[in-house]
């Protein structure tokens, strides 16, 4: 008669191996959510913080421009607040350009950096699976050894079945991780984009001015 293995037994029979993995797909998760929240173009170019910083410079309300940054902690506010901290700086538009471009740079690494954490599970999460085979099969083996080559199946499927399933359990995590880490990746590059196009359009009415 045979029995039914529930996904509970299987993902048991992964070891420790297994509940490594199993603790890196949680972690993924959790990154993966946070990324989203973070990661979003009204997060980084909030709407309202662009229309209201173009009205102030409209009407040359540099210090109420320099407040509005401080309030807000947005990608595109420091650019444009380290911007306005050269206003009136000896080279002008030059000191401005280049103060902007650093924290752009600056930034851009940071949100970069953020998905560090993700490409890591990305990677070693297939690297755990063979692992976990290649312990097993040494396992398996070594009861072949034990029995001098009188083991029974039932005595070699408990390795050969870890085996298994540590290495499809690793593809299993970082199939999707890798999708998300590309996905993050194009939107922190066009979200950069259409930041550098906002900054241009607030900054650049400063561009001729002495």
């Amino acid at each position: 008669e045979s029995t039914t293995i529930s996904l509970w037994t299987t993902i048991k029979a992964g070891g420790w191996n297994g509940a490594l993995i199993v603790l890196m797909s949680c972690g993924a998760v959790a990154l993966i959510v946070e990324h989203f929240l973070s990661i979003r173009r009204d997060r980084l170019i909030p709407a309202p913080v662009v229309d209201m910083l173009d009205a102030q410079l409209d009407q040359k309300q540099y210090e109420t421009a320099r407040a509005t940054c401080k309030e807000d902690d947005s990608f595109l506010c420091q650019i444009v607040a380290a911007g306005l901290k050269h206003i009136d700086s000896m080279f002008g538009f030059f000191d401005m350009q280049s103060a902007m471009q650093e924290v752009s740079e600056r930034e851009v690494s940071r949100l970069y950096r953020k998905l560090e954490y993700l490409t890591f599970i990305a990677a070693t999460a297939p690297m755990l699976g063979p692992l976990g085979t290649v312990t097993d099969m040494i396992s398996s083996l070594n009861v072949i050894a034990a029995t001098e080559g009188t083991a029974k199946p039932s005595q070699l499927a408990g390795g050969i079945s870890e085996a298994l399933v540590t290495t499809c359990m690793g593809l299993i995590v970082a199939i999707p991780t890798s999708f998300f880490v590309s996905f993050f990746r194009n939107r922190i590059e066009s979200i950069v984009s259409e930041a550098e196009s906002v900054v241009e359009k607030l900054m650049g009415r400063f561009r001729n001015k002495g």
